[in-house]
């Protein structure tokens, strides 16, 4: 059976062996999700939306996503807005930073992911299940950057006084701010040089 094609999710099988036909089903409904997503932003995100996109019946989007942030959240990793685990760190600062903020440079220079990450921000001011989202992938983020931080202070490459938060909210707030505050273009360039200006004027004197 299509994964586009309208199913009954009691045909669906439990366990660690999926029946095909559910796995084609899940990756219908995300695949009509972040279509959705890109077109219309996060408030486009609703069971009922997305299972009328992906052409199944709304029971099974449930089943899959019990609630909104849940289904949120798995349409917002299909883009790969996901974070790096610790475990995938080098220990080496500056590849590492470039790890863990590759996608938002390179979201921040796509014509159609960049105006998302506006969306987003300002959803999350309005719509508590954006802001539940936001706030499930910073708590994914923060530790692996302060992982980061931590083993470069002990390796004696940043000064050991650094406020993580503050040093978070330095990067990506230059990132926002150059993208959608200033008449410039915004390019992959200029995101690697806020990464290294960062590292320069926090390197120990």
């Amino acid at each position: 059976m299509d994964a586009s094609t309208l199913i009954d999710s009691t045909a669906e099988t439990e366990g660690p062996h999926r029946d095909p036909r559910v796995e084609r089903t899940r990756a219908a409904v995300i695949t009509a999700a972040a279509e959705l997503m890109m077109a219309s932003g996060p408030s486009s995100i609703t069971h009922a939306s997305v299972a009328a996109a992906a052409n199944v019946s709304r029971t099974t989007a449930y089943k899959h996503w019990p609630t909104r942030a849940d289904l949120l959240r798995a349409t917002l990793e299909a883009l790969g807005k996901t974070s790096p685990d610790i475990t995938e760190l080098t220990g080496e600062l500056r590849p590492d930073l470039g790890l863990l903020f590759g996608t938002i440079i390179n979201d921040l220079t796509d014509d159609q992911r960049a105006p998302l990450i506006a969306t987003m921000m300002e959803r999350a001011l309005h719509d508590s299940t954006v802001t539940a989202v936001r706030d499930q992938l910073m708590a994914d983020f923060e530790p692996v950057f302060q992982a980061i931080i931590d083993t470069a202070t002990q390796a004696g490459e940043l000064r050991a006084d650094i406020d993580a938060e503050m040093a978070l909210a330095s990067i990506v707030g230059s990132f926002i701010f150059l993208r959608f505050m200033l008449p410039r273009t915004f390019d992959i360039a200029t995101g690697n040089q806020i990464l290294d200006d960062f590292v320069t004027r926090n390197t120990p004197s």
